[in-house]
């Protein structure tokens, strides 16, 4: 299989912010379009009888292949096109949520459920490793955080556009219009120019050699903060299942109350993405960003064991979710830039592919852990047990990045860095310069 030559960015001109805002607009059409159907059919199925079993089968379907295929999608994203992925993504999640408004049985509507997570598992690794190579390093923090904001405006945004829509109009109508952002998008990551994947370049077999011993696993201070994130969010996933109890059951407020308060997580991780982008630039050694996830990890452990505490208004858990919020985007944009600074180029997709799988894993957990908790602990003993847990578990990581930060120090400089890996990095800014790309057989 031939594929044609791929163009490379060159930071000649700088930063191609270009690319970045239309990456940022393909994450908000993406996140629209499948939260968009994700509530629609959770309405659905309400409407149509179905009880909690059906709703929490749908959860988990939408959910699972983002786990199961992290492995094949990384390799994806890093040995073919990320244009072609991500316009061949939207097209599978325009088809599938097409069908949904056509469909009735149950059990179809899983299996095309399923299909629309496959798009958005296909669509994850393949921008996450992209947005790098798009941004200078200097530079890097504020495009993340671009991409973020388009991210979590289009999971804002979904559910109400849903709702807005099935009100007006018919739960097949929200469907269709899910349909058209996804097709919108496609369009728009034809836009992209900076492309990464679909050329073998040409290596030494030292370089080689040297590049495909890179393992997430191989990486101590990645590690540490993979596990305290995945640690971290398999507790707060447990007590999302409970927070409608807490606030409708404990405190007696009303649904738009509720609303309310899980929309200023959200508005918080809008402007957390901003702050952290700002701090990140001042951020130069990897240690200081393993520090920093730490510290909004602990953040949010905090804010879980405040919401679990006899507050005397419900409005209190207000900025309570903002300051969450705030600290939620800390951990994303700090672990999101350590990937791009530690992990080698070619393996970002892959990198990222891994890190996706575990995070969601753990809120696969984290959601089973919060039916089990609903039947044995009161509500608001159960935040403040999960927050304590958040904090132990954050100490518990403390040592293991202090020994990685000493380890760096010794084998000088971050895996991507050393001087073994030297000979690559220089073949590959060869290949991009020259635009060469060789035949590989398919």
């Amino acid at each position: 299989m031939y594929l044609r030559n791929m163009s490379f960015t060159s930071f000649a001109d700088g930063t191609r912010w270009s690319d970045v805002y239309t990456s940022a607009a393909c994450a908000f059409l993406a996140g629209t379009a499948m939260f968009t159907a994700d509530f629609a059919l959770t309405l659905r199925l309400q409407s149509e009888g179905y009880g909690g079993f059906a709703i929490a089968a749908l959860i988990i379907a939408a959910t699972l292949p983002l786990v199961v295929l992290s492995p094949v999608t990384g390799r994806l994203a890093d040995r073919f096109d990320s244009r072609a992925l991500m316009a061949l993504s939207g097209l599978l999640q325009a088809a599938s949520i097409v069908a949904m408004a056509f469909t009735d049985n149950l059990i179809a509507l899983y299996g095309l459920v399923i299909l629309n997570a496959c798009g958005t598992a296909v669509n994850q690794p393949v921008v996450s490793a992209l947005v790098p190579v798009m941004a200078r390093r200097e530079d890097l923090p504020h495009a993340v955080a671009m991409v973020q904001t388009g991210t979590l405006v289009g999971l804002a945004a979904g559910p109400a556009v849903a709702g807005f829509v099935i009100g007006a109009h018919s739960s097949g109508a929200a469907l269709m219009l899910a349909a058209g952002c996804a097709l919108l998008r496609v369009l728009c990551c034809l836009d992209i120019r900076t492309r990464r994947g679909g050329v073998r370049r040409d290596l030494t077999a030292t370089a080689a050699k040297a590049k495909a011993a890179w393992r997430l696993k191989g990486d101590r201070l990645l590690t540490a903060m993979v596990f305290g994130l995945s640690a971290v969010i398999a507790a707060m996933c447990a007590v999302n299942v409970l927070s409608v109890f807490l606030v409708r059951e404990v405190y007696d407020a009303s649904e738009s109350t509720y609303g309310l308060i899980k929309a200023c997580w959200t508005i918080g991780m809008v402007a957390g993405a901003w702050i952290a982008a700002a701090l990140i630039r001042r951020l130069d050694r990897d240690v200081q960003l393993a520090w920093m996830l730490m510290a909004c990890l602990a953040g949010v452990g905090l804010m879980c064991v405040g919401q679990g505490l006899p507050l005397f208004s419900v409005l209190l858990m207000v900025p309570l979710n903002l300051i969450g919020g705030i600290f939620n985007a800390g951990e994303n944009s700090a672990l999101g830039i350590a990937l791009a600074r530690r992990v080698p180029e070619a393996f970002r997709g892959r990198a990222n592919a891994a890190v996706n799988g575990r995070v969601n894993a753990a809120q696969l957990i984290g959601f089973l852990l919060g039916g089990a908790m609903s039947t044995v602990m009161d509500v608001q003993t159960a935040f403040v047990a999960v927050g304590l847990v958040s904090i132990l578990i954050v100490l518990a990581c403390l040592p293991v990045i202090r020994r990685a930060a000493r380890a760096d120090e010794t084998d000088g400089g971050t895996p991507a860095e050393r001087p073994a890996e030297a000979p690559a990095e220089r073949a590959l800014a060869g290949a991009a310069a020259l635009g060469m790309a060789t035949p590989r057989r398919g």
